[in-house]
């Protein structure tokens, strides 16, 4: 039990609070002594008006900030790990090196914050508004970003392994160096984001927009791209080895010194690419649109290229020993005859590798 001192001390303190008149929780915190910093861990402070608020190295672990107002508050490296921030505005917010470790962060608001260095692993952005956010070398590691909106963010050098990008906004985003190896980014826009030496390995790409994007020098080995739009792509020195791209639209993109030993092609829109000097060893191009592809000094050795339409294709010093032709519109009587002297293998009837998977 409180003695009589201690009554009338708490007393006073309500009548201070009483007599502020106001919801600023810093003047609040300032008339009752309370440290913003270090009192209010797993505290309940949804919709709380915290706007434009000092909370540098604060620890709110467990707290419920529920659609609260954190606009422009400076949450640099404050402890907010599994901390509700469902619908919380912020905006502007600096997160910089903050620890947000498994925070729910559903439909928040977080257009141009600050996250650069933050610790984002296991957090739940789903639809959130990360429109313009600095994510520089943050660790997203296993977070849900499903349908978020990141156009334009700053993800470079970000990790991003096993992080769930299902049909999020990723248009103008600049992923750089980013790891994001076995990520989910199925249905997600990516076009014109510049993904300049991320590493993709293994991730799911499966019917994303990835039209004039940057991919130079990106790993996608073994990732699966297939119905991806990847039209206008530069794509240049990059790894596609053993990755799946059936029925990918890949025309007029810029293939340069691509890396495509391996991948399944099946049925894919090549037409107008520049191929030139690419690794296409034992790919399987079968059914693909070569139609005015450039495939001079290509690797084709060993690669099923059965009924993909050549017309006006640029074969001129391509390696085709051992690669297999069939059914090919565009390929003239002298033409087969040149590619069969360079070791290329035609025939009416052959085993059609087309509906063979390629082994991963």
């Amino acid at each position: 039990m409180m003695d009589d001192e201690s009554l009338e001390e708490l007393y006073i303190l309500i009548q201070r609070v009483v007599q502020a008149e106001t919801d600023n929780l810093p003047q609040l915190a300032t008339i009752t002594g309370f440290n913003l910093a270090e009192d209010f861990a797993h505290a309940d402070l949804s919709h709380t008006n915290l706007s434009a608020t000092e909370l540098i190295e604060a620890d709110f672990r467990g707290a419920n900030l529920e659609g609260a107002n954190l606009q422009d508050a400076n949450l640099r490296g404050a402890d907010l790990r599994g901390t509700h921030l469902i619908g919380a505005n912020l905006k502007g917010a600096d997160l910089r090196s903050a620890n947000l470790r498994g925070a729910e962060l559903r439909n928040a608001d977080l257009t141009q914050a600050q996250l650069d260095g933050a610790n984002l692993t296991d957090t739940n952005l789903g639809s959130a508004n990360l429109k313009l956010a600095n994510l520089q070398n943050a660790d997203l590691r296993g977070a849900n970003l499903c349908l978020a909106n990141l156009y334009g963010a700053d993800l470079s050098h970000t990790k991003l392994r096993g992080a769930n990008l299902g049909n999020a906004d990723l248009r103008e985003a600049t992923l750089k160096g980013a790891y994001m190896m076995r990520a989910y980014l199925g249905g997600a826009d990516l076009q014109g984001a510049d993904l300049d030496g991320a590493d993709l390995t293994e991730a799911d790409l499966n019917e994303t927009k990835l039209s004039n994007a940057k991919l130079r020098g990106t790993n996608l080995r073994n990732a699966d791209l297939s119905l991806s739009d990847l039209t206008k792509v530069k794509l240049i020195r990059a790894n596609l080895s053993h990755t799946n791209l059936i029925r990918a639209n890949l025309r007029s993109a810029d293939l340069i010194r691509t890396n495509f030993s391996g991948a399944d092609l099946r049925g894919a829109d090549l037409s107008h690419s520049d191929l030139s000097l690419a690794n296409l060893y034992l790919a399987n191009l079968g059914n693909t649109n070569l139609i005015r592809a450039n495939l001079s000094i290509a690797e084709l050795g060993g690669a099923n290229l059965s009924g993909a339409n050549l017309s006006e294709a640029d074969l001129r010093g391509a390696n085709v020993a051992n690669a297999e032709f069939a059914r090919n519109p565009g390929i003239s009587r002298e033409m087969k005859q040149v590619l069969r002297r360079r070791g290329a293998i035609f025939e009416d009837v052959m085993s059609d590798r087309s509906g063979v998977l390629t082994s991963r």
